[in-house]
């Protein structure tokens, strides 16, 4: 294979290299911010979780006083 075909070989390879890569490193990207939303939520989920049983405790005190 003559050499001004080799390089132009070996430079598509390169580019199509260089697409894959960034594809993947926006795919990489686009996963780590829906981890970074799934733990927000879940955050809130938590608080919110954890009011709802004072909010809940406080009910139950208030009709079955501790004694």
């Amino acid at each position: 294979m003559p050499t001004n075909a080799r390089l132009d070989r070996i430079e598509t390879n390169l580019e199509k290299l260089t697409q894959v890569t960034g594809a993947l490193a926006a795919s990489i990207t686009a996963h780590d911010d829906q981890i970074e939303n799934l733990l927000h939520i879940a955050e809130i989920q938590q608080q919110r979780w954890d009011q709802l049983q004072r909010e809940w405790q406080a009910y139950l005190t208030t009709i079955h006083p501790r004694q």
